[in-house]
């Protein structure tokens, strides 16, 4: 017995590490086809994008367990002799065909039966009636990406496709979208962002297991009542339309957490949007006629509210009620230079449970001492606002104690006051486009912050850098991109060995 136990036990280790090493072999991408042929049973992702090729190697067939492949941006491949090749791989599971001027696709694609994912974007002389057609025959597959097509008018055979839990239809043209939308009943995510659309089919409300709808930057000066079936729906953005209300019927949408409205005309808000107890995240940029009485009318039932958007809204006061969301953790008042900030930070001092505040780009010039009353929030933005009083100011900052992040862009700062020391739990602090600091003296005061992890000076117009650096030995991270350093190895290897536990970043990584 104690042998099979052993025998057992080895022949669940094995299978085991077979696990991890197929799993490690999923993970890796192949960039080059002749690199992939060196070991063709391993090549599970071939991206081989805008490598201007003309044909494929017939040995591509030899990659039996092809999950991925990626052939976007090679317009003059022969898609009649790229597919004879590509239906011989079992295993194709996602195909990306961007950016090709493709005019049409071979219906030998209705062979590639495990097909899941599909992208086609910029593929703009595609004929999509007879595309959706060729397509509809494939029973897996379950996303499709057609976005930046120039569509103006989706043929109705769309809706065979009624496979599909993901469709993006993103920057095209189209004004209105056939009925036969609703019969993609399977749809859990709908992206029909910029587009032109001046109204939605009714027969939305048949997409009921719909959980993310995109309609941000269209025409809509309204939505139907049937938007109110969506049941499942979690996520709705209707950024940059020209809504003036939402239906009554909003009220229906039990599961909805996210609502984006920024950038439209809103002025009121029905008294049923109350209801939305799940709503989580709450975007209302950019709508300085609401009545914000109606959007706030019964705070209590919006219990779940924890992020709250407001910039650019020409606020005199914060709106009323706003200090009774009992979950309110983020808020973001950035662009409303005329509010009353004595009486908004009384009302903010009223929001026990506010962690994070936006308050940047407001021309404050006298922080109230009510800031002090916000013991427990650990972000707090404060760039841009160039003619605060800044010795009172960190008198009051340094007065949160739990404060963790702490933006100070852009606010011609000379020098930093001592008592931002008592801030002993600040971990990140952000002094960018201050070109005036004393960085001496910046290092100085911080040196004895052994929290502090994150230390920015971008666009500070930083020629040289001081030794004196070296006495911000706990940082971890430390970004001086968009300066005018420039050293020669020996001064980089100097810089870093005074800060052997820091990483030093020049350059910005996206670059």
């Amino acid at each position: 017995m104690k042998l099979i136990g052993i025998v057992c036990a080895f022949l669940i280790c094995t299978n085991l590490l077979a696990q991890q090493e197929n799993k490690g072999q999923d993970s890796r991408i192949f960039y080059n086809i002749e690199e992939a042929l060196q070991t063709p049973k391993a090549v599970f992702k071939l991206y081989i994008e805008h490598d201007n090729l003309k044909q494929l190697p017939e040995r591509i067939t030899e990659f039996k367990e092809l999950r991925e492949l990626q052939l976007g941006g090679n317009p003059d491949l022969d898609w009649t002799l790229v597919f004879e090749l590509l239906v011989q791989l079992p295993q194709l599971e996602k195909l990306s065909l961007s950016e090709n001027k493709m005019t049409a696709l071979p219906k030998s694609i209705t062979q590639l039966r495990k097909l899941k994912i599909l992208t086609l974007v910029d593929n703009p002389n595609l004929d999509w009636e007879k595309t959706f057609e060729y397509l509809k025959a494939l029973p897996n597959l379950e996303v499709l990406d057609i976005g930046n097509n120039k569509i103006k008018d989706l043929p109705s055979n769309i809706g065979n496709l009624n496979s599909l839990r993901k469709l993006f239809l993103w920057n095209n043209q189209m004004i209105n979208l056939p009925p036969t939308i609703g019969k993609l009943v399977a749809l859990e995510e709908l992206d029909l962002s910029n587009n032109q659309l001046r109204r939605l089919s009714s027969t939305i409300k048949q997409l009921n297991q719909l959980q993310k709808l995109y309609l941000w930057n269209n025409y809509l000066t309204e939505l139907p009542d049937e938007i109110g079936k969506l049941q499942n729906l979690e996520m709705l953005n209707l950024g940059g339309n020209n809504l003036t209300t939402l239906p009554s019927t909003i009220q229906q949408l039990k599961q909805l957490k996210i609502l984006g409205l920024a950038y439209n005309n809103l002025l009121y808000f029905p008294e049923s949007f109350s209801s939305l107890k799940h709503l989580r995240d709450l975007d209302l940029e950019g709508n300085p006629k609401l009545n914000w009485v109606s959007v706030f009318a019964k705070p209590k039932k919006l219990k779940d509210l924890e992020i709250l958007n407001l910039i650019n809204n020409q606020l005199i006061d914060l709106p009323p009620n706003i200090d009774q969301l009992p979950s309110l953790k983020t808020l973001n008042i950035k662009q409303n230079p005329a509010i009353n900030w004595r009486s908004a930070f009384t009302q903010l001092a009223g929001i026990k449970t506010l962690q994070q505040l936006d308050v940047s780009s407001n021309n404050i010039q006298h922080l109230p001492s009510e800031i002090t009353y916000m013991q427990d929030l650990k972000y707090l933005h404060l760039g841009s606002n160039p003619d605060l009083e800044w010795k009172e100011a960190f008198f009051s900052i340094s007065k949160l104690k739990r404060l963790e992040i702490l933006i100070l862009s852009s606010n011609n700062l000379k020098a930093l006051a001592t008592e931002i020391n008592q801030l002993t739990h600040l971990k990140e602090l952000e002094l960018g486009n201050n070109p005036a600091l004393d960085l001496d003296g910046v290092f100085e005061t911080l040196s004895s912050m052994s929290n502090l992890e994150t230390l920015s000076l971008i666009d500070n117009k930083i020629a040289q850098v001081s030794l004196s650096i070296g006495k911000l030995k706990h940082l971890k991270v430390l970004h001086f991109w968009m300066n005018e350093i420039q050293l020669n190895s020996l001064e980089h290897k100097n810089i870093q060995n005074l800060l052997p536990k820091t990483s030093i970043i020049y350059m910005p990584r996206y670059l």
